[in-house]
């Protein structure tokens, strides 16, 4: 009689079997670790499934886990025989995780470093919570669609890196609580964030700016994109309740930082929450316009942007107009440039600079 017992197109680590016995034995990591021997790092390695069972392990996890060493063995020899075996019955997943840029995500904590090559197509499958490239087709490239991007001409978007810090944004925004998204109230809140743009360390006006947010339903995320990935920003609802607001703080400068979150902010006000978004197409340059016109009307309130084309512009003119608009002197400036009012070569001095390490990456 042929085998029709169920084979499931994932494969199941020896520590999801050690996680269950755990935590029917109601034993902690911490002495689970001291047990066996692995330092704290490792024993999660070896829970994830990274670090296999050596011999030495196993005849460590009979001792404290129960079962025998041989057991162990066996158990992730059929690990790797369930990899090879669902890699052989996708011949594509080689072809599909060499798209995305392993290394630099690597490096940038994304993903963990594999202890052998054949695992690289396995920890983006776990990254983007996917069972195969077939169900990463149905799930993720339409969201090329559902994000509203800022990007540059000169940077060159890439789908499978774009996709991949869009889906860094939506693991980090899983940390925040958020209430019930109410597009109304974000739209007034606006205005009373306008002074965090005079703080200069990001440490310290960032957690401001998530707290608020989240009281309207937004998960603010500044995660800094990796070559390949010209977004600037990004919204996309999570859930009914929940939206994302993605941002790759690329160019470090007050102005430009500000200018992208009200602009972000106003993909969520008047376009972030449409029924049937996940059939939504790409942004057209009217919804692009129509957020550019929403973050200067917030900036430069209350004299909006005539004051900005009347003003004579000099040192003098440019701190008394930040404060009358209640921003930094930086914003202003970026705003005198985009409105081609002075060369952008001109009063940068008045800009913040931000440190790359001060954002979450």
């Amino acid at each position: 009689m042929a085998n029709t017992a169920f084979r499931p197109n994932w494969a199941s680590p020896p520590g999801e079997t050690i996680r269950a016995v755990l935590h029917a034995k109601g034993v902690g990591i911490d002495v689970f670790r001291l047990e066996i021997g692995l330092n704290e790092r490792q024993a999660t390695d070896l829970l994830a499934g990274v670090l296999p069972v050596t011999p030495v392990i196993a005849k460590n996890l009979a001792k404290s886990v129960g079962s025998t060493a041989h057991f162990w063995l066996e158990r992730q020899k059929q690990y790797r025989d369930s990899l090879e075996e669902l890699a052989a019955a996708e011949p594509e997943l080689g072809e599909w995780s060499a798209t995305f840029p392993v290394k630099k995500m690597i490096d940038s904590g994304w993903l963990p470093k594999p202890y052998a090559k054949g695992d690289v197509a396995f920890e983006l499958l776990d990254y983007f919570d996917i069972g195969s490239v077939e169900e990463w087709r149905k799930k993720y490239p339409t969201r090329l669609g559902l994000a509203k991007f800022r990007t540059s001409s000169a940077f060159q978007n890439d789908m499978p890196t774009t996709l991949a810090w869009i889906r860094r944004g939506e693991l980090l925004a899983e940390d925040i609580e958020c209430a019930k998204w109410d597009r109304q109230s974000f739209s007034t809140s606006l205005r009373e964030l306008k002074p965090l743009s005079k703080i200069e360390d990001p440490k310290k006006f960032l957690p401001v700016l998530q707290r608020e947010c989240a009281r309207h339903g937004v998960a603010v995320i500044v995660s800094r994109s990796i070559p390949g990935c010209a977004a600037s920003g990004a919204t996309l609802m999570l859930s009914e309740d929940k939206a994302l607001l993605l941002l790759s703080a690329r160019f470090l400068s007050d102005d430009q930082f500000w200018f992208s979150f009200f602009h972000e902010a106003g993909h969520l006000v008047l376009h972030g929450d449409e029924p049937h978004i996940e059939q939504e197409s790409a942004l057209t340059p009217k919804q692009e316009a129509e957020a550019n016109q929403f973050a200067e009307k917030i900036i430069l309130e209350p004299g909006g942007e005539a004051t900005l084309k009347a003003i004579r512009v000099n040192p003098f003119s440019i701190a008394r107009l930040a404060r009358q608009c209640n921003v930094s002197a930086g914003v202003i400036v970026g705003q005198l440039q985009h409105q081609e009012r002075i060369s952008p070569k001109l009063f940068n001095k008045f800009k913040t600079r931000y440190n790359v390490s001060s954002f979450t990456l």
